[in-house]
């Protein structure tokens, strides 16, 4: 079943607007995803560097706080010549506390504890009396271990755990070895502790998400600083921590914490510490969905219209093509309807009324057609039949005129049965030529007529002549046209054997089927014909030229009806390209075949 127009119309509207939309909101998701994932990087990128220079600037503040106290006169002199006595001990740590450790205090309020010790395990502290983080401090570190830590050049090293094992590694140690009056050796350590929750305050603000987080990892992979206390002070493993040292503010996807999360680090160049942000990429995927949903609904939704506005389309276009169809198989069937018009005022109304004053103009002139061919066709069969007739007409008295003349001979001469055999032949003959309402006949009829036509040749020549007959008998009952083999078999006695007939004269029937046609073949030895006497006769055939010339030079006998009556009989009757046509040559014979369809009675 072939496609309606209205669904092809539908399906290419349809695949029209499905791959637009399609594509746009495949390009629009790919693209929007791509900007959103470069913006995200992008923002965290900055906000780690800020992060990164906000923290040095932060702990740049306390190596200041550093400088205070190791340039201080009773912090050298404590790590050069530290009290011995209780009441010495307790005036040195009492100036030392009023001049130096409260205006520390009072300066920076997030300072929780001061560290001071020599070599010689002698130690102080100090706590900010505001804060109070250690009830019965323990220290960590022995002052070998806190030794090693510290930078040997005396520069700030920072510690991501607390001088004190009850700190629960909440606290970042600032320490740096120091030197006493004079500069020529380390004398001891200073320390000053700070809460790692500190760094929290410098990224308010800054807006990670429910999940996202900053961590802060030094060079060992500790966590300095996490937003969960609990892992603070544990070891990230060595997968993450390689990512981290390989790629330097860009972003790559880890899921150590869990969930898979996008994560942006920096190496701090004064800490050494690596500051991380990390995001869930669930999150930052959570707008692509949002965008993606929205651009499957409004897809969804514009396909949906568009599909409905196409098919309405297609219905306003096949609609009155319809209507066309259905008028035009009332033509076919000659019903001559006029369609309504839709007044739709447009090409398509135009087309229907159009339409329908062809309608008019074709009923009309059919109507004068069909007249005018009826009378046209009863003309041109009366004028055939007319024709007709009078061509059979004329072989009877032809015929007559030549058999009368025998019998007047023959009862003249003698009196003898031969008379009755040439007049029952003569009735026969007569009875089957006069029929001129059948046009048509089996080729049997047309041999027997032959042979009746034979018997009476045998007395008016005055001995037998036996035709070589080889016709096949499967055609027999084929049709062809009546009278047509003895008046050509009369014309070879005439022109043929227009010398006498002699023994070694014959004439041979034969026939054969070529393709949807059935060819009769009527051939002689006679005296033939010249090539220009052939060519003549073949035109005349071909030009069906009714008006035959002479055979033959000499014959003295134009031959009446001949070759050219029966072979228009033949077109007549079965059409313009059956007939005769003539194969001749002078001294050897000739030969004619006869063409017509190859049917049955």
């Amino acid at each position: 079943m072939k496609p309606s127009l209205a669904r092809s119309i539908f399906a290419y509207v349809a695949a029209i607007v499905l791959i637009t939309v399609m594509s746009i909101g495949f390009s629009s998701y790919y693209i929007s995803s791509n900007k959103l994932k470069e913006q995200t990087e992008q923002h965290l990128t900055e906000i780690v560097s800020n992060a990164v220079n906000h923290t040095d600037l932060y702990l740049k503040n306390y190596e200041r706080a550093h400088l205070s106290l190791f340039t201080n006169s009773s912090v050298k002199k404590f790590v050069d010549d530290p009290p011995t006595g209780d009441y010495e001990y307790y005036q040195f740590t009492d100036s030392l506390i009023d001049n130096v450790i409260n205006p520390l205090f009072i300066k920076s309020p997030e300072i929780m504890t001061v560290y001071l010790a020599d070599y010689f395990d002698h130690l102080v502290y100090y706590e900010n009396p505001a804060l109070k983080p250690i009830v019965d401090p323990v220290p960590a570190f022995t002052m070998k271990e806190l030794d090693k830590e510290t930078d040997p050049q005396g520069n700030m090293t920072i510690i991501s755990n607390s001088v004190f094992s009850e700190s629960n590694n909440q606290f970042i140690t600032l320490a740096r070895k120091i030197h006493g009056e004079v500069f020529n050796e380390f004398k001891g350590i200073l320390a000053i502790e700070i809460k790692a929750d500190e760094f929290a305050t410098l990224w308010k603000g800054i807006n990670l998400g429910p999940s996202g987080f900053f961590a802060i990892v030094d060079n060992e992979g500790r966590i300095v600083y996490h937003p969960d206390k609990q892992r603070i002070g544990t070891t990230v493993n060595q997968a993450l921590m390689a990512k981290i040292e390989g790629n330097d503010l860009k972003s790559f996807k880890d899921s150590s914490f869990g969930e898979e999360r996008m994560v942006v680090s920096s190496k701090s160049g004064y800490t050494g510490w690596n500051l991380m942000v990390s995001i869930p990429t669930a999150d930052i995927n959570r707008p692509l969905s949002s965008i993606r949903y929205s651009a499957f609904w409004v897809g969804g939704i514009t396909l949906l219209l568009a599909l409905f506005l196409s098919y309405r389309f297609g219905r306003n276009i096949t609609k009155p093509i319809q209507i066309l169809k259905n008028g035009m198989r009332q033509t076919e069937k000659g019903n001559w309807v006029k369609i309504p018009q839709l007044q739709t005022n447009n090409e398509l109304d135009e087309l229907i009324q159009r339409y329908n004053l062809m309608v008019v103009s074709l009923s009309e002139l059919m109507d004068t057609l069909y007249r005018t061919e009826l009378s046209k066709k009863d003309a041109e069969l009366e004028r055939q039949k007319a024709e007709l007739q009078s061509l059979q007409l004329q072989i009877n008295p032809h015929f007559l005129y030549n058999t009368l003349e025998n019998i007047i001979v023959y009862a003249v001469i003698q009196q003898s049965t031969e008379i009755t055999e040439i007049v029952d032949a003569i009735a026969t003959m007569f009875r089957y030529s006069v029929q001129t309402h059948i046009e048509e006949t089996a080729i049997v009829n047309e041999l027997k007529h032959v042979l009746n036509y034979m018997t009476i040749m045998k007395h008016r020549v005055g001995r037998e002549f036996e035709l070589d007959v080889r016709i096949p008998p499967e055609f027999f009952l084929k049709k062809t046209a009546r009278l047509t083999l003895q008046p050509l078999i009369e014309n070879i006695f005439q022109h043929g054997f227009a010398d006498g007939i002699e023994e070694h004269h014959y004439i041979r029937l034969d026939a054969w089927a070529q393709d949807d046609d059935l060819i009769i073949v009527l051939e002689d030895n006679g005296v033939g014909m010249t090539p220009e006497h052939l060519a003549s006769l073949n035109k005349q055939l071909s030009a069906n030229q009714l008006a035959e010339a002479k055979l033959h030079k000499g014959a003295g006998n134009s031959g009446g009806i001949g070759m050219m009556n029966v072979h228009r009989r033949i077109q007549l009757v079965f059409g313009e390209q059956y007939g005769l046509s003539i194969a001749s040559e002078l001294g050897v014979g000739t030969r004619i075949y006869i063409r017509f369809p190859n049917i049955g009675t």
